[in-house]
């Protein structure tokens, strides 16, 4: 079949669509039209060749190659170099330094003859950038949709803008009104991302919604969407080295908060480069925000890191935005603590009370005994003696907030029950004699062992048997820190024996008390049985730290054990060079990995090895 074209049809002739019409006034009208376009997009697309052909002019090449050794780094590994040099270059001359684009349109404005053509070009001025979502293609248009402002424009689908739908597109546009008026046009480069990860979408809305900023940091916008060549985690060398350079300045201060951390972490990934003022920013909004217990001002936080005060501000404020719009809505992920100390767990109250309901019960089967610890387990137990009310003032004695609070509760267990372990122990606390506070310590010890089950397969597991294992321990704790290491393991031993899961963290003191001695391969084989599949513990790592310190000082092990500890918790360096005077062993803490808390407590078990 023969196609017609404009030629072969005269202008009065019927329509070859089968309208009825005459041609010159149906699909005639769209030749026409279609011609004027063409002509028009030729003269637009030479209008964009000239420019960049002409550009950058002689004077504008050093700033343009400041501009690219600045964010090359940040977008190549991310989009590959030929994507990465076309973005650089649209960010340069359409954002960065919109004025030399906007000064070559004005030009062309001025030289343009055609009406239609000098309103298009009134519309190339003040290019927009749009990260967009596709939301649909219809008919070789694509709606898209502004993800920072929730406008809707339309584009054509072609080789400039080879769109996809639910895809989002990254670019600089111009409004093209011969289509409509929200239409627009690419004007070079165009970063099409088919799958974006929501994460990416939800940051892209942040970073749209800052009050400080006419539109986002446009470099943080096309890291967001790049091809995932650079793996997470890979951050810039910069963020780096910043992240590495804030984590070493709060270990110096002794102080540890894994939200600032993550908060520093997460704002510079997205920013074009780090400030000089970027450390001492991101304390200070720490102790603004009370994530850190510091209490520096903006102007001593400045005079400590050598930097200026408002640039310091500055930083601060940004960081504090931008938790402000990540943290919102966010609930804060649990942070994992181990407990530690002598005091009874926070479950050994309620396991206690739970006994004393179900003691005297006649309980037949193991469903029956099922259904009285569903229907007991949060009923408070009402004693019905004095020793099982001064048991219980025990386990509330240990729950008190105040040491004032300890004390007189403490007494009122003692006046109850003058045999209480627990009593005792409270006691032998506050017994500043060492000879009393044994003879106390002992005494304790005889009074639980009476209530001890040795023949249960956990000792740890029957609540009863708990005020044993604990007295034990705090005897010997009371050798240890008294320099009397061997009658310290000797008693770290038996508790251990006893109890072999340890549930106390009596293996500490014990390996402490070893190295003490002098028995080094007994410290390793103790730590071998408990670390088997060698955990991050960093306990165990400052451990075989002294272990090979002691086996030799200068040798190859000892420094590359000491690399490893000090990656395992840094904060216990500053102790071990400066020999700090140790904590007491605590009797109640809760203690996060790689913390200052934490190496306190390293140090106080590594000080008597020294």
């Amino acid at each position: 079949m023969t196609r017609l074209t404009a030629g072969n049809i005269g202008r009065n002739d019927p329509c070859p669509c089968g309208s009825g019409k005459k041609y010159k006034k149906c699909c005639g009208q769209n030749n026409a039209a279609d011609r004027v376009n063409e002509e028009i997009d030729q003269a637009l697309r030479g209008i964009l060749q000239d420019f960049f052909e002409n550009h950058p002019r002689p004077s504008q090449q050093k700033e343009l190659l400041t501009w690219k050794n600045k964010t090359e780094d940040l977008l190549v590994p991310l989009h590959g170099e030929d994507k990465a040099a076309s973005v650089i270059g649209d960010l340069f001359f359409f954002s960065e330094r919109a004025d030399i684009w906007n000064e070559f349109i004005q030009g062309q404005l001025e030289r343009a003859d055609r009406r239609q053509q000098k309103q298009l070009l009134a519309g190339w001025l003040n290019p927009l950038f749009i990260a967009g979502e596709i939301t649909a293609i219809e008919n070789y248009q694509a709606t898209v949709r502004d993800i920072r402002t929730g406008i809707q424009h339309t584009a054509l689908v072609n080789e400039a803008f080879p769109a996809v739908a639910d895809s989002i597109a990254l670019g600089f546009f111009v409004r093209d009104i011969r289509y409509g008026d929200n239409f627009i046009m690419p004007l070079n480069s165009v970063v099409i991302a088919e799958k974006p990860t929501q994460d990416a979408l939800d940051q892209l809305q942040r970073l749209g919604d800052r009050p400080t900023a006419a539109q986002p940091d446009l470099i943080a916008v096309y890291q967001l969407f790049g091809n995932d060549s650079r793996a997470a985690g890979q951050a810039s060398s910069d963020v780096l080295k910043a992240a590495e350079t804030l984590e070493w300045a709060l270990i110096d201060a002794d102080v540890k908060s894994d939200d600032l951390m993550e908060t520093f972490f997460h704002f510079l990934e997205h920013e074009a480069g780090v400030p000089e003022a970027a450390v001492a920013g991101g304390i200070q909004f720490g102790i603004n925000q009370r994530l850190l217990p510091l209490a520096w001002t903006p102007e001593e936080t400045a005079e400590r890191f050598a930097e200026n005060p408002d640039a310091v501000l500055r930083f601060a404020e940004s960081l504090q935005q931008f938790y402000d719009w990540t943290m919102a809505g966010h609930e804060k992920e649990a942070v994992y603590a181990f407990e530690v100390g002598t005091d009874p767990k926070t479950d050994e109250y309620r396991n206690w009370q739970l006994l004393m309901h179900l003691k005297d019960l006649s309980i037949s089967n193991e469903n029956a005994l099922q259904r009285q610890i569903d229907y007991y387990r949060d009923v408070p137990y009402e004693p019905k003696t004095e020793a099982e009310q001064a048991q219980k003032t025990a386990y509330e004695t240990y729950q008190t907030e105040t040491e004032t609070e300890r004390i007189e509760q403490a007494e009122t267990v003692r006046r109850l029950d003058p045999d209480n372990p627990d009593g005792l122990l409270f006691a032998a606390e506050q017994e500043t004699d060492p000879a009393k506070r044994q003879q106390l310590l002992k005494q304790a010890v005889t009074e639980a062992q009476g209530d001890f089950e040795p023949e249960m397969d956990v000792a740890w597991l029957y609540v009863t048997n708990r005020p044993y294992l604990r007295a034990l321990f705090l005897l010997g704790l009371h050798h240890w820190e008294n320099g009397e290491t061997a009658d310290a393991f000797n008693g770290f031993y038996e508790v251990l024996q006893l109890n072999p899961g340890d549930h106390q963290g009596v293996r500490y003191p014990a390996i402490s008390s070893l190295l003490a001695l002098g028995r080094v391969e007994d410290a390793e084989s103790l730590i071998d049985h408990y670390d088997e599949t060698h955990t991050d513990n960093a306990f165990y790592a400052w451990f075989r730290w002294l272990i090979e310190r002691k086996k030799g000082f200068f040798s190859a092990a000892a420094q590359e054990a000491y690399r490893t500890a000090v990656d395992k918790n840094p904060y216990v360096e500053k102790y071990v060079k400066n020999r700090l005077e140790a904590a007491p062993y605590p009797k109640s803490a809760a203690v996060t990995p790689r913390s200052p808390e934490e190496a306190k407590l390293i140090w106080t078990l590594l000080s008597p090895a020294m």
